[in-house]
């Protein structure tokens, strides 16, 4: 009877944050197939450069996605499985290989610890997803540690030393610091082996205890989530515990002030690329049937994602069942324009900037790496176009083509 309580002061809770509102719901219409194009210069400004230290055998390559972490640019080059570490000025610290570890391990930034993190499954066990749920729900029992490795590299020490730690709950939750001594969980999952059909899409807890959900759902049956792991879109804004919150199969940006959430931006699409209401009705009759149904629907809504907001401009990643695209919404005339059809020109060094999804935000900066051949061949065919003071004498010394150059810029205000 406590549980039910409980979980029904949860549910009330998360709906009545969920639905109050001190703002009106601002719509944007958004229609893909006709979404306008303009030059980049309209949005972006304020780039500088940071050239990296030449060093032999260090060279851009593809899918190398920069950090910044509190001391460092950190590239991780993900085929190669290493990690680059360089000063803020750009002088070379440390190439660090993780190779060792083997294919499940990815670095990822804890900011609040400054350590790079490795968590995955043991090798030596094949875990099918009713295994890890199993596991997650006796988590205390000693026998459930073998299944999962965690490594971690403190950024704070200069002997960058790879360490084994033991897995915590937090690890196999995904639970990740959200604002003071409170933790976020946003994956969605269902499976027949939950007793209690109660969940929460969005949970917050104070250690290890649950203190408040948002969006309940059933965990055993909820017809849209059968068959697939989801995740609820967090993205941090520019505001220390304001954060955008987006659902999977949902047109709405909540905006959430420390543990108040409410409905901030309705995405108005055509009816072509919206999910049906059969969707979350009818359910899929195998893990294949859903798939096949995502290649045939492929522009239909997944989810909205990397909300970031400007007092001009309102950037956007949405993720369509087996597509991606990026947008870019002009508040004072309404309009939208997709990422992929701006277009850099010779004021910006024909530099494409926000095209793809190779940048990376801190605060109201994003940064991008570039190879310094393309700013070589720039400045060789456009000799009236004078090289910004941070780049001089690192054009003058001809580096080599693929060394790295950090890109920084913001949206304009």
């Amino acid at each position: 009877m406590l549980n039910h309580f409980r979980g029904l002061i949860l549910i009330l809770s998360g709906l009545f944050a969920a639905y109050t509102s001190p703002a009106q719901l601002q719509k944007i219409y958004l229609h893909p197939k006709a979404a306008g194009s303009e030059k980049q210069s309209k949005f972006i400004d304020s780039i500088r450069f940071t050239p990296l230290e030449v060093k032999e055998g260090i060279e851009l390559t593809q899918f190398s996605a920069p950090e910044i972490t509190k001391d460092y640019f950190l590239i991780r080059k993900y085929v190669e499985k290493e990690v680059l570490l360089y000063s803020k000025n750009g002088r070379f610290i440390k190439k660090i290989s993780y190779k060792k570890l083997g294919n499940e391990f990815w670095p990822r930034y804890d900011q609040l610890r400054n350590q790079l993190v490795f968590f995955g499954y043991n090798k030596n066990y094949t875990l099918t997803s009713r295994d890890r749920i199993k596991i997650q729900l006796d988590w205390n029992s000693p026998r459930n540690r073998k299944y999962y490795q965690k490594y971690t590299i403190d950024l704070a020490d200069s002997n960058f030393a790879i360490k084994k730690e033991t897995p915590q709950q937090n690890d196999i939750a995904h639970a990740y610091p959200f604002y003071d001594d409170l933790y976020s969980v946003s994956e969605i999952t269902t499976s027949e082996i939950y007793k209690d059909s109660l969940d929460y899409e969005l949970k917050l807890y104070q250690g290890n205890q649950l203190v408040k959900g948002f969006f309940p759902y059933n965990r055993i049956n909820e017809v849209k989530y059968l068959f697939e792991q989801e995740n609820i879109g967090i993205t941090k804004t520019d505001t220390p515990n304001i954060h955008y919150i987006t659902r999977p199969f949902c047109d709405t940006i909540y905006k959430m002030v420390k543990d108040s959430l409410w409905p901030a931006y309705k995405i108005v699409l055509p009816l072509e690329n919206s999910v049906p209401a059969s969707f979350s009705t009818k359910p899929f009759k195998s893990k294949t049937d859903r798939e096949n149904y995502s290649r045939n629907n492929g522009w239909m809504l997944r989810q909205i994602y990397s909300v970031y907001e400007t007092p001009r401009f309102l950037y956007l990643t949405l993720r369509y069942l087996s597509n991606y695209e990026g947008y870019i919404y002009q508040k004072q005339t309404q309009t939208t324009h997709k990422v992929r059809n701006i277009k850099p020109d010779s004021s910006q060094y024909n530099l494409s900037l926000i095209a793809g999804f190779d940048f990376v935000r801190k605060n109201d900066r994003f940064y991008k790496t570039q190879k310094a051949g393309d700013l070589l061949s720039f400045f060789e065919k456009n000799k009236d176009i004078p090289v910004p003071p941070d780049l001089e004498s690192f054009i003058k010394s001809n580096p080599p083509a693929t060394t790295p150059v950090i890109i920084e810029f913001k949206f304009k205000n």
